[in-house]
């Protein structure tokens, strides 16, 4: 295996920095030698962001952010390539498997650019930035964010994941351009950064208030998109798009519309009782794959459960429904129990994967997504008493096959009929018994 272009004397120095990071980091590669020490070591292992320091025994000889690398571009005449994620983030982990532990797709990167990770979550103000360029350029946004730049940091192409071959052959064809069509990608990098200019600096002047009747008509627009079935907007993947609830919730206090609150009531409800939100131990995934909210993608963010928090908190205030009064309530439990750290402060986010254990209780090297929120039948069986079961059977969808790769994502039936009278505490237990199983599994 070709090692990355690193001189002696800094690799020697990447090597103490990683010897004195020992046990403080796991490190994530599968090119290892015989005694199992990663081959490859570049400078991110003296970062202390803990998604960079996920790659810091690629082969990609990453930069972390900073005036070095775009010297390095400029003196070397090549463009950058700009990876932007976060630490828990699934598919930035499929990317980071497939592409850049990969020693062939390192070499393209490594020949023909000068390559820097970025965490988001450091950056966020960067991060608004690419991710309003890609959004225009592809029409969509996510992580892991791909973004092609000139050495002085503007944008020319850009993209989210891509598959190996796609990106191999992605990474020949921009190689190809920068030395054939140079001025065509300074044109493209001369437009992309002006339209984000003109959106990230404000179209509209300062200080320049909308009409209230220009806020109704937009919000209203916005509900003939509806999927009445199941509440938000129609398509997949979908978001719970909390300015839109809290813009629509606004517009029903204000101007008594109607339409505005059932638009909201719906989607409150088709969150609460879907997969997308936590049945067991409360909280929101941050969206579902389908259209039904069945399917989470199954990380948790800390800002999801702010703002889903603050919606359901309007919407109880709103209308007197005691279920999204449960939500909100179970949500900030969620949030104070499982998402505080022991030094003070919160964690941003929870991984959608989970390490599977084999009969040992052995961790395998191999994570899946959503492990840690699955339930066999079995499982709830063996977990419940006859009663809770039964009642846990009625309430929720769960079955033999399952309704996600041979497993249950617990869902509700339909929204419980809260009252100052219902009894919960019955049902809490059984939820409760369960939250307490999960416990031993892997996080």
């Amino acid at each position: 295996m070709k090692k990355p272009p690193l001189p002696n004397d800094l690799e020697a120095a990447l090597r103490q920095a990683a010897a004195r990071k020992a046990g403080g980091y796991d490190p994530r590669t599968g090119l290892v030698d015989a005694d199992g020490r990663p081959v490859f070591i570049n400078r991110l292992i003296l970062e202390d962001s803990p998604y960079l320091l996920q790659h810091a025994h690629n082969p990609v000889n990453w930069y972390a952010w900073g005036e070095e690398a775009f010297a390095t571009a400029e003196a070397e005449d090549k463009p950058v390539f700009l990876s932007i994620g976060y630490s828990t983030c699934h598919w930035c982990h499929v990317m980071e498997l497939e592409s850049f532990d990969n020693v062939e797709v390192a070499g393209l990167l490594n020949s023909g650019f000068i390559s820097i990770k970025l965490d988001r979550e450091q950056y966020p103000d960067l991060d608004e930035v690419y991710m309003t360029g890609v959004q225009l350029m592809t029409g969509h946004g996510g992580w892991p964010m791909s973004n092609f730049l000139l050495p002085d940091g503007r944008a020319f192409y850009g993209g989210t994941y891509y598959p190996p071959p796609v990106f191999m052959q992605l990474l020949r064809n921009i190689t190809t351009a920068w030395e054939a069509r140079r001025e065509e990608l300074q044109d493209g990098a001369n437009r992309i950064s002006a339209a984000v200019e003109k959106i990230l600096g404000g179209g509209q002047a300062q200080g320049q208030a909308q009409e209230p009747k220009d806020n109704l008509e937009a919000g209203l627009a916005l509900l003939k998109r509806e999927d009445r079935t199941h509440g938000g907007l129609a398509g997949a993947p979908k978001f719970p798009q909390e300015p839109l609830l809290l813009g629509l919730l606004a517009l029903a206090a204000r101007d008594r519309s109607l339409p505005a609150y059932r638009f909201v009531e719906r989607a409150l409800n088709g969150m609460a009782v879907g997969g997308i939100y936590d049945q067991v131990a409360g909280g929101f995934h941050r969206y579902s794959v389908d259209a039904r909210w069945l399917v989470p993608h199954f990380e948790k963010m800390l800002y999801n459960q702010s703002q889903l928090g603050l919606v359901y908190l309007e919407a109880w205030a709103l209308s007197g429904n005691l279920f999204f009064r449960r939500i909100c309530e179970q949500t900030l439990d969620y949030v104070l129990r499982d998402m505080q750290a022991p030094e003070g402060g919160f964690f941003s986010a929870t991984d959608a994967d989970s390490e599977e254990e084999d009969a040992c209780g052995d961790a395998h090297k191999e994570s899946r997504e959503g492990l840690f929120f699955l339930w066999s039948k079995a499982e709830l069986r063996e977990t419940l008493d006859d009663a809770e079961y039964a009642l846990l059977e009625y309430l929720y969808h769960f079955s033999e096959e399952g309704n996600f790769e041979g497993a249950n994502i617990l869902n509700l039936r339909h929204p419980l009929a809260v009252t100052p009278d219902t009894d919960l505490a019955s049902l809490d237990a059984a939820l409760h018994k369960l939250y307490q199983r999960r416990e031993g599994r892997k996080h």
